[in-house]
């Protein structure tokens, strides 16, 4: 970026209250040290009527790096990040729109005295004033090592490296602390890192994630042992599959019993596509549709001739049934891998096609990015009655639904019971995400049909991997199971 060009940088968090407030408030603390010497000031504004946090900062000689840095800490930190320089006029629009409904403001705040100002605009929205202060951390990777994302992670302990999977990375050569709350510790565990390893969308593939590795100087045994215990281990033989995405494929099988606890699915002449053929396959699966489906836990042998020519014969096990036919589970070697892996990329005949639906139009654009940049295909709809109308109108096309709670016309809980209660779409996933989550709401949500409740505390990135892997998990596990 030629020298002295100016840029213009946007975060919006929404319902921050709690530690979300404290992440907000810790992102622009975290401004002049992200940015690289490259900060000139920032606007700060907090509303308490929507209790929405906004921060603007304008630029000189941002280095691609240092852009890369902020959309990444801000996506860490539960927020929407925006260039506005860069980005559409719409955007823009926006921004400027919700920062003249910010009753509480700091306007040009120079870069030495952002902390404080992040503080005086904290305190007003209800941060306790006894919270560590913000200016005296370095920008911090935050994991609970008892949460559901957690499980994605995976852990080399010979060579002191982690892998954080997720669509965006900080940079390469970045140091940062790493803090692991661990279950039944009182308090968290603290290390530095190096980023040694960047994995985009374009390096990825099944069994593949795009993400980052950390390498560890100065590791304290009691932080190895805790990511021993309760990260993935990279020998552990699932991680391959793990974070797979499922593809159209429709290659005919033929379903035949044999004697014993095992039976063979072959391959089928084109006269009997109508009946066997397996569908959705990814590194970790596939659905087979068929009349005759096998008993759970029934061990299989896949032998398909796939699109273009590929042969590819495999061990499997069948880890449910309905109606319509079976999952499987595939167990593969690495060559099998490398084979599938290669097919997968030619046979995707459509995208992954996923709803969002939800009022606020900057967390609807940002879910729809990250989910975009995960390969879905995304309609959006701004409420549950237009939601109902485009599932109507995409019967069965669509693979995974993510929803707000909170919206006008009819809510996400509604929404939710009015899909599963109309039974045409038993095999859609859906993701209900909501600002406050307390166990009642997750009970309400559950009970409506939802196969995942998440917090948009997690920010769009993280939002989209787990509703990814909602679907994955969606696929392989029984409807009501």
């Amino acid at each position: 970026m030629p020298d002295g060009e100016r840029q213009i940088l946007a975060a919006s968090f929404e319902r921050t209250v709690g530690d979300r407030l404290l992440a907000a408030e810790r992102l622009a603390a975290w401004l002049p040290s992200i940015l690289d010497g490259a900060l000139e000031n920032v606007d700060l504004g907090y509303s308490p009527a929507t209790h929405s946090f906004l921060v603007v900062a304008r630029t000189r000689g941002m280095t691609p790096q240092a852009d890369a840095r902020f959309h990444y800490w801000c996506a860490r930190a539960g927020g929407m990040p925006w260039n506005l320089t860069t980005g559409r006029a719409e955007d823009r629009r926006m921004i400027e729109e919700r920062a003249t409904r910010c009753e509480v403001r700091s306007v040009e705040v120079a870069a030495r005295n952002v902390p404080e100002a992040a503080a005086r605009i904290a305190n007003v929205a209800g941060a306790p004033p006894d919270r560590r202060p913000a200016s005296d951390a370095h920008p911090t990777l935050s994991m609970d090592a008892g949460s559901a994302a957690f499980a994605a992670v995976t852990w080399d302990p010979a060579a002191r490296r982690l892998f954080v999977p997720g669509v965006s990375a900080p940079p390469m050569g970045d140091v940062m602390n790493v803090l692991l709350r661990v279950p039944r510790m009182d308090r968290p565990l603290e290390a530095r890192a190096r980023v040694v390893e960047v994995r985009g969308e374009a390096d990825a593939a099944p069994g593949r994630a795009a993400g980052f590795t950390l390498s560890f100087d100065g590791l304290p045994p009691i932080l190895a042992a805790a990511l021993t215990t309760h990260a993935t281990s990279v020998d552990d033989p699932g991680v391959n599959s793990r974070i797979a995405p499922r593809y159209a494929v429709n290659a005919p099988v033929k379903v035949q019993a044999e004697d014993g606890p095992t039976a063979r699915l072959e391959y089928a002449n084109p006269e009997e596509f109508a009946d066997d053929y397996v569908e959705n396959l990814s590194q970790g699966g596939a659905f087979v549709r068929t009349n005759s489906a096998l008993p759970e836990g029934t061990k299989l042998t896949l032998d398909m001739r796939l699109p273009g020519g590929t042969q590819l014969r495999a061990p499997a096990i069948v880890m449910f049934r309905n109606p319509r036919g079976m999952g499987v589970k595939i167990e593969l070697d690495e060559d099998g891998r490398q084979k599938l892996a290669a097919v997968l990329a030619r046979i995707s005949a459509r995208p992954r096609r996923a709803l969002v639906v939800d009022d606020d139009v900057l967390i609807l654009r940002a879910l729809t990015d990250s989910l975009q940049a995960r390969g879905f295909e995304v309609l959006t709809a701004k409420d549950g009655q237009e939601g109902l109308h485009i599932v109507a109108d995409e019967l069965l096309t669509l693979d995974l639904l993510v929803t707000d709670v909170r919206m006008p016309a009819m809510d996400g809980e509604t929404f939710v019971r009015t899909i599963r209660g109309a039974g045409g779409e038993s095999e859609l996933a859906i993701v209900v995400i909501a600002g406050t989550l307390d166990p009642a709401l997750e009970k309400r949500m559950e009970n409506a049909g939802a196969d995942a409740v998440l917090d948009k505390a997690l920010g769009p990135e993280d939002l989209a991997a787990a509703a990814d892997a909602a679907l994955e998990r969606k696929r392989l596990v029984p409807s009501g199971s």
